[in-house]
C-alpha cells in the first residue's frame, strides 16, 4: 500500500473513531435526560423476558403431549400395534411416568377407555366429545370435573388413526417453576384467552387476587384502570410476539400487568406486579444509569485510543477469514479435495503461466461404482469415495493437482514433468495403487479399479478444454477395453510398458 493511501485509511478510521465518540456521547447525554423512562423501559423489559421465559417452560410442559403423541404413534405404525395392545400400554404408562403426567388414557372411537395401567375407564361425564371425525389436531383445555371427581383439571387430547389420547396434567405442580423462581412481590399470575376471558390462576406465595377467577375477563379490568390512549398502545402490542406490559390500577391497587403469549391454543400468560416494588426497582435502576454512564464516558474515552490499531488488526483478521472462507468454497466436503470448478482453474492458471513446462493429466471413473452404491449401499459408495481420496492425496507431491470432478470422477494433474521416464513412472504409481487400493472396514473390504484416461500438456492440448477432450478419449478407450486399465491418448509414444 502506498503512503498515501495509508494516510487516507487512518484518516477514515480516526474521523470514524470521532464520528462513533461523539455519537456514544449524544446517546449517553439523551439518557441522562429522559432516564426514568429508559429506566421504566428496562424494568418492563426485565419483566417481559421473565414472563416469556417462565411462559416458554410451561408451553414446553403443556405440548409434551404432542410430542409424546407422536412417539405412540410411531410405536402403532412401526410395531403394528392396536391401540389395547399391551405393547402399546407399556409405551404408553412408561411415557405418564417420565414425561411427569398425572396420567393417561386410550380411548377409541366406539367410548372404549383404558388408563396407563390398562384398566377400564368411564369417562361419559367429560364436557367435550372424543368423536375421531371432529378434530385431527391436538385440542388443549379444561374440566370442570374428571372421571375422579378431580375440579379445574387441564388435558391435551391427541388423536390417532382409531381413537385418541388424553393427557392428564396438574397445572399447580406445573406452575410451581414461577412460585420458586419469580418476584417475591407478585400478586397474580393467570392464563387467558384472546379475548381476554380467564382460563386458570396461577397460585402464587403472594395475596390471592380474587378479581381474577375462571370467567373474568383481564382486558376489560385492565381498561377500566387505565387511560384510553395507553390502553390502545397496550392493546396494539398485546398480540406481538414479545408481548406488552401497563402500569394500570384497579380496586383501589395500582399494580404492572405484563402479558407474554403463550403458544399454545391461542392462550396468553398474564402476570400482575404490584406498583410500589415496580417504582422502587425503577428508582434503583435510575441510580445506576447515572452511575454507569459516568464511567462509560470515562471508558469511552480512553476507548477511543484503542480504535485505530483494533481496525488495523480487524482488517488482517478478515482477510485471513477470507481466505479461508475461499478454500473452504474450493473443497469437495466428501473427500477433503479440490472441487470440480477449483480443479480446473488450478489447472488452467498452471497452463497459462507455465506454457513451455510439460504436465500430465489424468482423469479416472471408478469402474462400477453405481453397481457398489446398488449393492452395498450409498454410505459405504461415499466411504470409498472419501477412503480414495484421502490415500490417492497422500500418493502425489503436495504441488499437484489432484480434485474430485464429479460422482466417482477424479482428475490428477503432475505439474514440472521433464521426461518421458517419468510421465511413464507415474502412470505405473497410479496403476499399482489401484491394485493394491481397498475400502471398508475390517469386516467389509472392496477392492476398487479404475479407468483412467491421460494426456500430455502442451503436445496433446494447449489449453485446459483441449486438454481434457484427449484425457476423456483416452479414458473412453479404457472402458471399451473392458476398464481396470490405463491409457495415454497418444499410445505411439507412451505406455509401451504398462
Amino acid at each position: 500500500m502506498s503512503e498515501t493511501k495509508k494516510k487516507s485509511s487512518w484518516l477514515f478510521w480516526i474521523v470514524v473513531a470521532i464520528s462513533f465518540l461523539a455519537l456514544i456521547y449524544y446517546l449517553l447525554i439523551s439518557l441522562l435526560s429522559d432516564g426514568h423512562d429508559q429506566a421504566e423501559n428496562i424494568i418492563y423489559e426485565r419483566l417481559l423476558n421473565y414472563t416469556s421465559v417462565w411462559g416458554e417452560e410451561l408451553a414446553s410442559e403443556l405440548t409434551m403431549s404432542e410430542r409424546c403423541g407422536g412417539i405412540i404413534s410411531t410405536v402403532m405404525e412401526n410395531e403394528g400395534a392396536g391401540l389395547f395392545d399391551e405393547r402399546l400400554i407399556r409405551h404408553v404408562d412408561d411415557l405418564a411416568q417420565h414425561a411427569y403426567f398425572d396420567r393417561i388414557y386410550i380411548c377409541d372411537n366406539d367410548g372404549k377407555v383404558v388408563d396407563n395401567k390398562g384398566e377400564k375407564r368411564d369417562i361419559s361425564s367429560f364436557s367435550f366429545s372424543l368423536n375421531g371425525s371432529e378434530s385431527t389436531e391436538v385440542r388443549y383445555l379444561f374440566l370442570d370435573k374428571d372421571d375422579l371427581g378431580n375440579e379445574k383439571v387441564f388435558v391435551a387430547t391427541y388423536p390417532l388413526t382409531e381413537g385418541y389420547l388424553i393427557f392428564f396434567y396438574d397445572l399447580d405442580e406445573v406452575s410451581k417453576q414461577l412460585v420458586e423462581s419469580g418476584y417475591e412481590n407478585v400478586s397474580f399470575a393467570i392464563l387467558f384467552k384472546k379475548d381476554g376471558t380467564v382460563l386458570r390462576t396461577v397460585p402464587t406465595f403472594a395475596d390471592k387476587d380474587s378479581k381474577f377467577v375462571t370467567g373474568s375477563n383481564l382486558l376489560s379490568a385492565v381498561q377500566s384502570g387505565t387511560t384510553r390512549e395507553k390502553y390502545n398502545i397496550f392493546k396494539s402490542k398485546l398480540y406481538s410476539i414479545t408481548g406488552c406490559a401497563i402500569a394500570t390500577s384497579y380496586d383501589g391497587d395500582e399494580r404492572t400487568v405484563v402479558v407474554s403469549p403463550l403458544n399454545v391454543s391461542d392462550w396468553y400468560i398474564a402476570m400482575g406486579i404490584r406498583q410500589y416494588q415496580i417504582d422502587y426497582l425503577v428508582k434503583t435502576e435510575f441510580a445506576s444509569v447515572r452511575s454507569t454512564v459516568v464511567k462509560l464516558m470515562i471508558v469511552l474515552s480512553i476507548f477511543t485510543v484503542f480504535i485505530i490499531g483494533t481496525s488495523i488488526v480487524n482488517t488482517a483478521k478478515s482477510k485471513e477469514k477470507g481466505r479461508i472462507l475461499e478454500d473452504k468454497a474450493d473443497m469437495d466436503q466428501l473427500t477433503g479435495l479440490t472441487n470440480k470448478v477449483a480443479t480446473e482453474r488450478m489447472i488452467t492458471e498452471y497452463m497459462e503461466n507455465n506454457k513451455t513446462e510439460r504436465g500430465v493429466l489424468f482423469i479416472l471413473d471408478i469402474d462400477n461404482f453405481k453397481k457398489v452404491n446398488d449393492t452395498m449401499g450409498h454410505a459405504f459408495g461415499d466411504t470409498l469415495l472419501k477412503t480414495l481420496g484421502k490415500e490417492i492425496r497422500s500418493e502425489f507431491r503436495v504441488t499437484d493437482i489432484v480434485g474430485r470432478t464429479g460422482g466417482d470422477e477424479f482428475m490428477i494433474f503432475l505439474k514440472n514433468i521433464t521426461d518421458d521416464l517419468i510421465v511413464e513412472r507415474e502412470a505405473n504409481r497410479i496403476n499399482r495403487f489401484f491394485h493394491e487400493f481397498k475400502a471398508g472396514d475390517d469386516y467389509v473390504k472392496y477392492s476398487a479399479t479404475a479407468s483412467i484416461g491421460v494426456a500430455i500438456f502442451p503436445e496433446d492440448g494447449a489449453s485446459f478444454k483441449d486438454l481434457y477432450v484427449s484425457a476423456d478419449q483416452a479414458l473412453y478407450r479404457a472402458k471399451k477395453r473392458g476398464k481396470n486399465q490405463l491409457v495415454f491418448f497418444n499410445e505411439d509414444r507412451y505406455g509401451k510398458q504398462l
